[in-house]
């Protein structure tokens, strides 16, 4: 057999396994890639994103983090390996780290509309509101319907107090999404602000109404 062909094979193997749920005998499999003298750097770094992603599936955040270091090491343009240690940080809550990664993710790759949007949940929690709102604006610029990105800056807006910019986020949220509920919350407490009491009652109401229904569809679900 082949040197190609045994690492078709285990490619092929790696992905089953995945798919199939079969974590270890994944990361058995892409470990076997990475040790066979035919791969080449691109396969590498494949495979060490593959093993970050399932280590992270089996809650080994440190393995993880050297897989990804690895991908980066193999290919230093993934941007794919930046923004998955960036997402990492991200769940550490280090998000000065996560921002790093994913700057650096960016710099690779510009049109990722959820690595801005990543961007932007970073400085909000680090209370960085006008530097959260750029970033949300750049994952709106390349996709106007981004429905997370357009419901972060409408909620970083009404932070700042800007009342209009935020009511326009918020119900362009809801226009794109009639069952978001927490999007007519958000804009209930924004209109009972700025005195609209009636309208954000509806709202209140609306949202209440959608959380419920949402709620009985999981608890439906779990009874199957």
């Amino acid at each position: 057999m082949s040197g190609a062909t045994e690492l078709s094979d285990l490619m092929v193997l790696a992905y089953t396994h995945q798919k199939k749920g079969e974590l270890s005998k994944a990361i058995q499999a892409w470990n076997g890639l990475l040790n066979h003298q035919a791969a080449d750097k691109a396969l590498k770094a494949n495979a060490h994103l593959s093993l970050g992603n399932l280590h992270q599936l089996q809650g080994n955040s440190d393995l993880a983090m050297e897989s990804m270091s690895n991908a980066i090491k193999s290919n230093p343009n993934s941007s794919e390996a930046y923004f998955c240690l960036a997402s990492m940080a991200q769940e550490k809550e280090d998000f000065d780290l996560a921002i790093t990664y994913l700057e650096s993710a960016l710099a690779l790759n510009d049109k990722d509309c959820g690595a801005f949007n990543n961007l932007g949940n970073c400085y909000d929690r680090l209370e960085k509101t006008e530097q959260a709102i750029e970033a949300y604006s750049q994952a709106v610029a390349l996709d106007e319907t981004y429905i997370a990105a357009i419901y972060n800056r409408g909620n970083a807006f009404l932070k700042l107090g800007k009342e209009a910019l935020a009511y326009q986020d918020l119900s362009k949220s809801i226009n794109l999404d009639t069952n978001f509920y927490q999007a007519y919350y958000n804009r209930a407490t924004l209109l009972k602000r700025m005195g609209k009491i009636k309208q954000a009652n509806a709202d209140f109401s609306k949202a209440k109404s959608l959380a419920k229904k949402e709620l009985e569809g999981f608890q439906e679900v779990k009874k199957r």
